[in-house]
């Protein structure tokens, strides 16, 4: 875990050192963009025999490319690592795995103050956990929108609002357990909160947070071209 996040941090820095400037004297003006994103959430699992409480690690990055006014297409990819809560079979394992996703995001620029943002994306994610005699593994499909007002003050960026998720998934075990089983998402809707402060023209740094059917923490590192 050490050794990717260490990477991953160095990384990004070579990104952050080697951007463009944009050309524009504007410091938020709309173009491609490049993050780091460091997060932990929990969601709950709904399988046939019950809830369980899945907590998801997610270490990756995004890029953003602008395809029209306000419109960009994202793509996300990275680490990730699952734990889960009261399950005889997944609750004793440490999975570790991958996600990638696409999306696409609107965000007004026309407010001085006042804009507005949604996005919408489709993301794997699949992940391992066991040994070669007992071997685990977990996939799940998700769809994930969101929308809400932001906020500009000076250098800093406030937002808020609600989002809808939804995913399918199954676990196959082997070994003596040798189980297939699918689970979806035991909550739909929650709210998000995200504060964002530019340290230069294309340079940013943002802490967002979820409450309701994910309840979790992800702090951004973004650079702008």
């Amino acid at each position: 875990m050490q050794v990717l996040l260490r990477a991953s941090l160095l990384i990004y820095a070579c990104i952050w050192a080697g951007a463009a400037w944009a050309d524009d004297d504007s410091p938020f003006a709309a173009g491609g963009s490049t993050s780091l994103d460091l997060g932990r959430y929990s969601t709950t699992f709904s399988y046939p025999n019950g809830d369980h409480e899945a907590h998801v690690d997610r270490y990756g990055l995004t890029f953003a490319e602008p395809v029209g006014d306000d419109f960009h297409f994202l793509l996300v990819g990275g680490y990730l690592a699952l734990t889960m809560d009261g399950d005889p079979i997944a609750s004793a394992q440490d999975y570790t795995g991958r996600y990638l996703g696409l999306m696409g995001r609107f965000r007004s620029t026309e407010g001085d103050y006042l804009n507005f943002s949604a996005a919408a994306g489709y993301t794997w994610h699949d992940v391992n956990g066991g040994n070669s005699f007992a071997p685990s593994e977990i996939q799940w499909y998700e769809t994930w929108g969101e929308a809400g007002p932001v906020l500009g003050v000076g250098p800093w960026r406030f937002a808020a609002g609600g989002y809808y998720q939804s995913f399918d998934g199954n676990e196959t075990d082997g070994g003596a357990a040798n189980q297939f089983r699918r689970f979806s998402a035991g909550s739909p809707a929650g709210a998000y909160a995200g504060i964002v402060y530019y340290l230069d023209r294309t340079g940013s740094v943002g802490l967002y947070a979820t409450s309701g059917a994910r309840h979790g923490i992800t702090l951004v590192f973004k650079r702008e071209f």
